[in-house]
């Protein structure tokens, strides 16, 4: 039986887009560099060191982009923390937690942002107290797909990864729970993953056997949880 679940952050628990990427469009035009929005969702996932170094290399070359991309990652970071306010909890998402606190799951996040945007955020919207661990990529040495996060975030509960459940909304998501033979559980949410990825992402879903719910179905995530073997 399920125990412990595990959530991803970013298009899984909020909707973060006006703040990951206006401050990432923000922060890489400071360095001439320009791109928009679908040029992000492209790439997004992993982390934003991962995501900036693609388009400073993109456009500065390898050597101008390793010189400015951590002035770049402390610009963007500030940036997101002011926009924490356009961060938008989604539907159900208290009621879920709630929930599963009072079923006595044990409860975490796992995210590829950083310890200073997830804190904010979850902060700002009353839930960091939910949790029992909040790991974030300042915890890890690898990225997502590579499942050091969760085998650290299950660690970190006292849990079993045969009894946790990791939740998230990206292929970045599921790979690392199939890489450590983690259950998972798909968010689709269509924020972050829109046209042929998220098609792609349904249908490896299906083919695991993996449980997916809409961004309106959040709440049933408590009752997939109980059923799961």
């Amino acid at each position: 039986m399920i125990d412990t679940v595990i959530f991803d952050l970013d298009g899984t628990l909020v909707d973060s887009q006006p703040a990951a990427l206006g401050a990432t469009i923000d922060a890489l035009s400071r360095f001439d560099v320009q791109v928009t929005e679908a040029d992000l969702r492209e790439v997004f996932g992993g982390g934003a060191r991962r995501l900036l170094n693609n388009f400073l290399e993109r456009d500065l070359g390898m050597d101008r982009a390793a010189e400015v991309v951590e002035e770049a990652l402390q610009l963007r970071a500030s940036l997101q923390l002011d926009l924490t306010s356009e961060v938008v909890l989604l539907p159900g998402v208290k009621e879920l937690l709630v929930s599963l606190k009072d079923g006595n799951y044990k409860l975490a996040v796992a995210t590829m942002s950083s310890r200073s945007v997830a804190e904010s955020v979850l902060g700002h919207h009353g839930i960091k107290n939910c949790f029992g661990a909040i790991l974030t990529i300042d915890d890890v040495t690898q990225i997502k797909p590579n499942p050091e996060i969760l085998t650290k975030t299950v660690g970190r509960l006292g849990g079993q990864v045969n009894r946790s459940m990791y939740v998230g909304d990206s292929s970045h998501d599921l790979e690392a729970a199939v890489n450590l033979g983690m259950p998972f559980l798909l968010v689709d949410s269509g924020l972050y993953v829109r046209g042929e990825a998220r098609e792609k992402l349904r249908s490896v879903a299906h083919q695991n056997g993996f449980p997916i719910v809409g961004i309106d179905e959040i709440l049933d995530i408590g009752e997939i949880a109980q059923r799961q073997p």
